[in-house]
């Protein structure tokens, strides 16, 4: 592991993984959540590719062969969070000719939807809300999310 360094204020994080609130004390396992996490993180890079299917679904393509040598885990542990993950209904799988990776379908809880892409890295993503003060913040609008 490289050297480690505190945060500062001008602190600018790379290579991290947004965690959804919606998922933190869940049902999940400790594993089927860091799979959600990676899977969540390739779909961002299919976002930026464009790799959406006809009615506009974004998918991945990943081995599971793949992710199970990613995450230093076996085959069976990776297809057994695999089905955690789509009884929770967090993914989506549709199958392939034989030798060719499935479709994978990430879902996201509606509340972590901004638009029509969900906020997946926002490393490099304009700010697009208001800054409201900290303290002696009274009579604040109410904003409605879902507009």
């Amino acid at each position: 592991m490289e050297a480690l360094q505190f945060l500062t204020r001008g602190t600018k994080l790379t290579n991290y993984s947004v965690i959804p609130n919606d998922l933190h004390g869940g049902e999940l396992s400790s594993t089927a959540t860091i799979l959600y996490f990676n899977l969540l993180n390739r779909s961002n890079l299919s976002i930026t590719n464009g790799k959406a299917d006809e009615v506009g679904r974004i998918y991945i393509n990943y081995k599971l062969e793949d992710l199970a040598e990613e995450m230093g885990k076996s085959l069976t542990t990776i297809k057994e969070n695999m089905r955690e993950l789509v009884d929770a209904g967090l993914i989506k799988k549709k199958r392939m000719t034989k030798g060719r990776a499935n479709m994978i379908y990430v879902k996201v809880p509606e509340t972590n939807i901004i638009g029509k892409s969900p906020v997946v890295c926002t490393e490099k993503r304009p700010y697009k809300g208001r800054k409201l003060p900290l303290h002696g913040a009274k009579n604040l609008p109410i904003i409605n999310k879902k507009q």
